[in-house]
């Protein structure tokens, strides 16, 4: 018999036994009947018995059951082919030989389930699904004999497919949602009439490509914070969520959230970037970064970062994002998806943003004082206008003022006093950071002595630091100076004693009283600060000495920067004197005639008889370069170092002392050249009235 013949007998009595013992209402005999008959048939076809319709009494078995079992057997055959191993033998004697069939079935069933490789991202994450996985099952280690296909349902399982006993091979030839192709080859040993199942995993598709961002100066575009400022410590919120969004329909709650703040990086050329990204060496707090391969990824979805700190000295409002390529400015929250592409997961957009913040901008206001009052009113004819200050950077970084980057210890701007005294600047000229104001040329009529260097630092924006009150005000000491005379009777050359002069401010009309001495002379500075102030000013004493001072002064001068009016106030018309006509001059200490020239006139006169001396000669030719004295310019006195930073404090405003600088007449002189000449010049006028006088 062939195989295909010995097959169809074996199954044919296999189902027979299974019948039966489906259908305990049948005894064993019966079922032996029914295997009889079946074996007859089978055999009649295949041998030509020609007794294929072999059956057994009616009575015995009914005829119903045995068509049952003689359909059933035939489609069992067909059914089961390949199912079971059958074979038969033959035994042979003295007798009639006896034939023994068998079928040992030869399959057994194979499934698989399939679960995610990375819970921690997959779990509750609608972009992942282990449904619709295709598995190939393979007879061959190639795979290249399919046998069965298993199809993974929402729970990772699939149904289960019959193969023959043995090993089969199974292979991933479709990924789930959001997942890698298994690329795995996985063996599965079947046992007959068991079921076997394969557990396998895929591995979730992520990206490790983190988005990193570089923190600069909106003004610079470049990475050096200004000033005081620092692009360290600016924090960012991140957030993903658990699908694909836009900003407009964001949900209320983020599946995970994190801050993160940059931090300073430099390069291997020695370059400083402050740079962030989700990673713990930059993580502020939030909960814990996706993982995978020991790598921080981020799992399909959407992901947003928005600053939400600025750095110290920069402002939060205004701040963009810009991709590398510098195109649109991005303010606010920047929204990005992870999606599938092929086998991977890729980052919508850039990874890499600059991230432009303005810094902090503000400005100062100073206020100009006088030193010995303590006012912001000037003294005499001098002014508080036009005091220019000078604003000096101290950070070693640079600051952006107006356009153009300064270093340290340079000077930023300058500005100018108005007639108020008041300097100001816009508030939103000087960057987040320590200056400093110095006096760089001081008002008219004032000196810069007492003008202290004032520190302050801008921190606020939109803010004008204000340093107008008196304890960090600049003081500057009023030039002062005195009137010094000599009054002489005109035609006898004598010294007049007791003659008082008012001198009056021409621009305040104070006015004081000096009065000569017992050698003609008189002096602001010995009359003024000699006597104690006298209430009788302008009166006559009981000797008729008229006198008037003023209260003692220990500055430099008596008079304050002013132009005053000499006014001689009294003289003995008896002895044919007349009062001068008064006259001004303008007083400044430190009026200097550098490169300035003179030229003194003279009167030679002959005093053999004091009381009329005659005139000789005289000599007064404007012309006359030999008469001429000419001033050198006195070199510029260098500027003393600058001190380390220190914070100035304002002196207590002081008068300064009146004792001489050593080395110090240039002033002397000029007053000594100014009194020979304001003196011939008396004298002239003293001799010409009198003779004038005489003549009439």
């Amino acid at each position: 018999m062939s195989a295909d013949q010995i097959s169809d007998v074996a199954l044919s009595l296999e189902y027979v036994k299974q019948y039966g013992e489906a259908h305990k209402e049948l005894n064993y005999k019966q079922v032996y009947l029914l295997e009889q008959c079946v074996v007859w048939q089978r055999l009649s076809v295949h041998l030509g018995w020609q007794c294929d319709n072999v059956r057994a009494s009616y009575d015995e078995i009914p005829k119903a059951t045995q068509d049952e079992v003689f359909s059933g057997a035939k489609a069992f055959v067909k059914e089961n082919k390949g199912r079971y191993e059958c074979g038969g033998y033959i035994y042979s004697g003295e007798g009639q030989e006896l034939g023994q069939f068998w079928a040992k079935l030869n399959v057994g069933n194979a499934k698989l389930q399939k679960t995610s490789s990375n819970t921690s991202i997959t779990n509750g994450n609608g972009n992942y699904s282990v449904a619709g996985a295709i598995y190939g099952v393979f007879s061959d280690k190639d795979c290249t004999k399919q046998l069965a296909t298993l199809t993974t349902d929402e729970n990772g399982n699939t149904d289960v497919v019959e193969v023959k006993a043995g090993t089969v091979y199974i292979k991933e030839l479709s990924a789930p949602a959001g997942y890698k192709v298994d690329k795995t080859v996985y063996s599965l040993k079947i046992e007959a009439g068991k079921t076997a199942t394969l557990n396998v995993s895929d591995t979730p598709k992520v990206t490790d490509t983190l988005i990193e961002l570089f923190k600069i100066d909106m003004e610079t575009q470049k990475d050096n914070p200004q000033g005081n400022a620092s692009l360290a410590g600016a924090e960012f919120t991140w957030k993903y969520y658990a699908g694909f969004y836009t900003k407009d329909n964001l949900p209320a709650e983020a599946t995970r959230t994190w801050v993160t703040k940059t931090i300073a990086e430099t390069d291997s050329d020695g370059t400083t970037h402050y740079i962030t990204k989700l990673a713990d060496a930059y993580k502020v707090s939030g909960d814990s970064f996706y993982m995978q391969d020991g790598k921080a990824v981020f799992p399909l979805g959407t992901l947003t970062v928005e600053e939400t700190k600025a750095p110290n000295g920069y402002l939060l409002d205004g701040a963009y994002m810009q991709a590398g390529d510098k195109s649109e400015q991005i303010k606010g929250l920047y929204v990005t998806q992870i999606t599938e592409d092929g086998d991977l997961a890729v980052l919508s957009g850039s990874n890499q943003f600059s991230v432009s913040d303005k810094v902090i901008r503000g400005g100062v206001k100073i206020q100009k004082r006088d030193l010995e009052t303590g006012d912001t009113k000037p003294q005499g004819s001098a002014t508080l206008k036009d005091t220019a200050f000078d604003i000096i950077s101290l950070k070693d970084n640079a600051v952006l003022v107006e356009g153009k980057l300064y270093k340290k210890n340079e000077v930023v701007k300058t500005i100018r006093t108005d007639i108020e005294g008041v300097a100001s600047t816009s508030a939103d000229l000087l960057p987040y950071g320590k200056f400093r104001i110095v006096e760089s040329e001081a008002p008219n009529g004032y000196l810069t002595d007492g003008a202290k260097p004032i520190d302050f630092t801008i921190t606020e924006n939109g803010k004008i630091v204000d340093l107008t009150d008196k304890a960090h005000s600049i003081y500057n000491q009023i030039k002062r100076g005195d009137i010094e005379g000599v009054k002489i009777g005109a035609g006898t050359h004598k010294r007049l004693a007791d003659v008082p002069f008012r001198i009056t401010s021409k621009t305040t009309g104070e006015n004081h009283v000096v009065v000569t001495d017992d050698n003609g002379q008189f002096s602001t500075s010995a009359d003024w600060a000699s006597h104690k102030h006298n209430t009788n000013a302008g009166k006559t004493s009981e000797d008729g000495v008229w006198f008037g001072i003023s209260e003692p002064d220990d500055s430099k001068g008596a008079l304050p920067y002013d132009t005053y009016i000499i006014e001689e106030m009294r003289c003995d018309s008896n002895k044919g004197f007349e009062l001068i006509p008064p006259f001004e001059i303008v007083v400044s200490r430190n009026t200097s005639f550098n490169g300035k020239q003179l030229v003194t006139f003279e009167e030679l006169y002959d005093l053999s008889n004091p009381d009329e001396p005659k005139k000789v000669t005289e000599h007064k030719d404007i012309e006359d370069k030999g008469q001429t004295i000419t001033f050198k310019e006195k070199p510029e006195v260098p500027k003393e170092p600058e001190k380390p930073e220190t914070p100035q404090t304002p002196e207590k405003p002081s008068r300064p002392s009146d004792s001489p600088k050593t080395g110090d007449n240039t002033n002397l002189y000029e007053l000594l050249v100014l009194l020979l000449t304001s003196g011939a010049g008396l004298a002239g006028i003293f001799f010409y009235k009198r003779r004038k006088m005489k003549k009439s």
